[in-house]
């Protein structure tokens, strides 16, 4: 009898296989054709390399100085176990050349080396050129990847940091993010070089191959107006005042009159712009050309030079001191006690409100606005630094009739701590307002001088007569009587003035905190310098008996009290070192102890 089971079991299995070996002999079919028409992928032999061009150095305005800023060549070295050329030498021969030439532990070389089945250990990075040549001889050492980067380095630290600015970290393709690194980036980036060519199997470059090979170009050198000297007194002085008055801030700004170079600007809080990623947003601000702030009374010298100009008044004009005046809409009012009676000049040099609030109401929006604009005041000095704010001067038919007498005393309007020494520098320059700048000129290794510098005049606000008019009507405030004796600076004449301005609060004011400002002209018989001092905040001291029990000065917040002293140290020290001739030689009488006058100077007694 025929077993149909054992039949359907037997055959079933037999075809079950047979489909199974149909399916697989055609996906071998499939496969096979595939590789006969697409071929395995080769070994990838090419080799490429970018490599970056020398970022420029900068260099401060005295000759023959270390640099600001320079770029240096550094190489990350990685271990490759795999690309060893056992032919040559043993691993243990490689490790010893290479920590014997990087001065490394022989250990920790050794361990990056015994291990045949890593790839690109780390070992370390280094700056040394000849410790790189040795590296580099394939016939003493491989097995060693050497990768070059630059490294941005600032030797001062922090000296300059806001006009210096910094470099982004990215090691291939780092770009100035501040100051002047980020406004003359064209300049100071390199061109990059190219090297096409064949490595071989360990990875490495066959150097007799190379197709394609183009040397980096070095960037430019950056050459600055500022004297390394007198940054080192600025920031020194700065430093000093802002902890004697307990500031929060502040700023110092030094102007060569007859060009407009900045010889020195500081910015406190400053940063390390090695580490500017740790710093915070504040400390990077250069206040010196961003912070807007009311100026205070420090505008009622432009004012003076509107009114002169002009021609509505003369530093001998009179003004009543009283406020309650049917003739002018709600007058400012002043701190202190004034003369019934007094002169324009005398009205500045006691830093009266009322008469200069008269004075701004008689000059009229209009005319009292072109004056402030044709200062610079509300737009760009042009200064050659990244973010420099316009400030805040809107157009005179938006003034209410309170604000007539408030702009002339520095309310209502702000302005930037270059823009009041701008104008300052054009009173002290005869009427002539330059562009204030911090490079005077680029270099390149191959064509030599890329950028020069070139004076730029931007305009002449008032007649040269007008500017000696006031230059004269503000030397008395750095004397005894005026609001800023602590400025007197022993053998020179001083031209300035002192602003105390509240600070802007909700829709009002503070009463308790200020900016605190001196702006002074030295010599002021034949301009060199103009120097600004603001601090931020200043402790407000208004008792003799907290003033006994902290040390600090009654009426501390004043700028007569804490800017005026920063202001002289700086000043007697620059005189010093740019060896500028006494002008009041009189006062450097037989009696006169230098020694200690300096001393309290230093000390800004």
């Amino acid at each position: 009898m025929f077993d149909w089971n054992n039949f359907l079991r037997f055959y079933g299995t037999a075809g079950v296989l047979a489909a199974v070996a149909l399916v697989l002999a055609g996906r071998l079919v499939v496969l096979h054709a595939d590789l006969v028409a697409k071929k395995p992928p080769q070994p990838n032999y090419g080799f490429t390399r970018d490599m970056q061009g020398l970022r420029g150095a900068i260099y401060p305005s005295n000759r023959g100085s270390a640099p600001f800023a320079r770029s240096v060549p550094v190489w990350v070295y990685r271990v490759d176990p795999q690309a060893v050329d056992l032919k040559r030498h043993t691993r243990r021969e490689v490790a010893q050349t290479v920590a014997e030439t990087l001065e490394l532990p022989f250990e920790k070389v050794w361990n990056a080396y015994c291990n045949p089945k890593s790839r690109y250990v780390y070992l370390t990075m280094s700056s040394d050129t000849d410790a790189n040549k040795i590296l580099s001889d394939q016939k003493k050492v491989t097995g060693l990847k050497a990768e070059e980067i630059q490294v941005r380095r600032y030797p001062q630290g922090r000296r300059l940091s806001h006009i210096l600015g910094f470099v982004s970290k990215d090691p291939t393709h780092s770009v100035g993010s501040a100051g002047v690194e980020m406004r003359y980036e064209k300049y100071l980036r390199g061109i990059p070089g190219k090297i096409v060519g064949e490595k071989n199997a360990r990875q490495v470059e066959i150097y007799g191959n190379r197709i394609i090979s183009t040397d980096p170009v070095p960037g430019c050198d950056v050459y600055l107006t500022v004297d390394q000297n007198l940054q080192y007194e600025v920031e020194t002085a700065l430093a000093a005042g802002i902890k004697k008055a307990r500031a929060q801030a502040g700023w110092a700004i030094m102007l060569d009159v007859k060009t407009g170079a900045v010889l020195a600007m500081a910015s406190l809080p400053d940063y390390e712009p090695e580490q500017y990623n740790r710093s915070s947003s504040e400390a990077k601000k250069n206040l010196a050309v961003c912070e807007i702030y009311e100026p205070g009374s420090v505008m009622k010298t432009i004012t003076a030079c509107a009114a002169l100009d002009a021609g509505i008044a003369s530093p001998s004009t009179t003004y009543s001191s009283n406020r309650n005046d049917s003739r002018y809409y709600r007058l400012p009012t002043d701190s202190h006690g004034m003369d019934p009676i007094m002169t324009v000049g005398e009205a500045l040099v006691h830093s009266c409100n009322v008469v200069y609030g008269k004075i701004g109401v008689d000059l009229g929006p209009k005319r009292l606005w072109t004056y402030m604009d044709a200062f610079g005041l509300g737009r760009q000095t042009g200064i050659d630094l990244p973010g420099e704010e316009f400030g805040i001067l809107p157009k005179w038919e938006k003034w209410d009739k309170v604000k007539w007498s408030r702009a002339p005393i520095g309310q209502g309007v702000a302005v930037t701590a270059i823009q009041v020494a701008a104008a300052y520098g054009a009173i002290a320059n005869d009427g002539e307002l330059l562009r204030p700048y911090v490079v005077e000129k680029v270099v390149s290794e191959e064509e030599g001088v890329v950028y020069q510098h070139v004076r730029d005049v931007r305009g002449h606000p008032i007649k040269p007569v007008v500017a000696r008019q006031v230059r004269e009507m503000m030397l008395g405030v750095a004397k005894k009587g005026g609001t800023a004796r602590r400025a007197a600076v022993l053998g020179y004449s001083v031209s300035g003035k002192t602003g105390t301005a509240q600070m802007k609060e909700g829709k009002g004011y503070s009463a308790t905190n200020f900016n605190a400002s001196f702006v002074g002209i030295i010599p002021a018989s034949k301009p060199r310098i103009v120097i600004l001092v603001t601090l931020q905040k200043p402790f407000n001291c208004r008792s003799f008996k907290l003033s006994q029990e902290t040390g600090i000065p009654l009426y501390n917040h004043q700028g007569g009290v804490c800017a005026a002293p920063i202001f002289r140290r700086i000043a007697w020290m620059a005189m010093k070192y740019l060896e500028v001739e006494p002008d009041r030689p009189e006062d450097l009488s037989e009696h006169v102890d230098l020694t200690e006058y300096e001393r309290k100077v230093m000390a800004l007694e």
